[in-house]
């Protein structure tokens, strides 16, 4: 028989509803995906700003870096003054996050800065550009490179010249950093640490330009939903060009050893609290006759407690105190130095 016009429009309209409900079907929800949109990369930025308060204003950009995540082998001069400061400590970081068939990859790449109020001698830079992508749900890896520039360390005595004049030590560092992460379990995270570096000072202590290597691994462990507990261990090998320029007797290559306790309670939504012990012990292996670095070492025991607010998502308001005591290689004059911040940071 013959079908009519009206009898057509109205088996067409019918079949559309279908036709699309069994697209959808065969296609495993590819359709949905397609109207829902690919994933996309994201900006964002993290400004923070920290002032503190220093009773040692020599030790301060060393006993900042020696958290794990910074450099805890960075050399310091120990000085018989120890003037107070306070320091404004301005950040910047922009990060690119990609969503990858693995996780996501995220590059940053931030600046910091430590401006002296009383001892601008001491303002230095810190510059860092990293990469973290993920291999699989479980497994992320982190690269990354630091650059800090001409960092006073303090007056102290040269042996090139042989006159043993008293000139301006600084430093400039370069580190490489490598971490594998993995998840082991829905409790446990577990990392391994590895750095290359490269010191070098100005002309007048030419003889202490130092390679190190460093090795280690982290453990977290998250107790409950409010306490995370943190294990570390470092090992590092640095070798200074003095142990070939034996006419210096300045020889400061050394092995270093670094154990790190830390644990982070959540109270609730708003407010956490991180607490840190480090213990630092730094040997020096000169055997040069002459040196002062002969059978000395540097042990330091560090403590950092810092309480955090979260007023939103996006802004967090932080405080801070650092306690730490050293034994130095000149035993008169091991110190203590305190440091007290506030600041907070926000998330563009």
């Amino acid at each position: 028989g013959r079908v009519s016009d009206h009898s057509m429009r109205t088996g067409r309209h019918s079949l559309l509803p279908l036709l699309l409900r069994t697209l959808c079907l065969l296609g495993g929800g590819a359709l949905l995906g397609v109207w829902d949109g690919p994933a996309r990369a994201e900006w964002s930025a993290v400004a923070e700003q920290k002032t503190s308060y220093t009773t040692d204003a020599f030790q301060f950009s060393s006993a900042r870096r020696l958290r794990l995540t910074e450099d805890p082998s960075q050399p310091t001069v120990v000085s018989g003054e120890k003037p107070e400061d306070v320091i404004w400590e301005p950040a910047l970081e922009v990060m690119h996050s990609t969503p990858t068939a693995q996780g996501k990859n995220e590059l940053s790449v931030k600046a910091q800065g430590a401006i002296f109020t009383n001892n601008p001698i001491f303002n230095h830079a810190d510059y860092r550009i990293q990469d973290r992508f993920s291999l699989d749900r479980s497994t992320s890896v982190l690269v990354r490179y630091r650059y800090v520039p001409n960092l006073f360390l303090g007056p102290n005595f040269e042996r090139r010249t042989g006159t043993r004049s008293i000139q301006e030590e600084r430093v400039s560092s370069h580190h490489w950093r490598a971490e594998v992460e993995r998840r082991v379990s829905e409790t446990v995270t577990g990392t391994v640490v590895t750095r290359f570096g490269l010191r070098r000072y100005n002309d007048s202590f030419e003889e202490r330009n130092t390679k190190f290597w460093t090795i280690g691994p982290r453990l977290d462990y998250q107790a409950t939903d409010w306490l995370t507990l943190m294990l570390t261990y470092l090992y590092e090998r640095g070798l200074a060009d003095g142990h070939e320029q034996t006419q210096f007797a300045d020889d400061v290559s050394y092995y270093l050893h670094l154990g790190s306790a830390g644990a982070e309670f959540r109270f609730n939504r708003a407010w956490d609290l991180g607490l840190t012990y480090i213990h630092r012990r730094k040997t020096f292996t000169s055997g040069i006759a002459g040196d002062t670095h002969v059978d000395r070492f540097d042990a330091t025991h560090q403590g950092i407690a810092e309480l955090r607010y979260h007023i939103s998502t996006a802004a967090t308001a932080m405080m801070s105190f650092q306690y730490g005591k050293r034994t130095s290689t000149n035993v008169l004059r091991d110190f203590q130095d305190s440091i007290v911040s506030i600041g907070g940071q926000y998330r563009f």
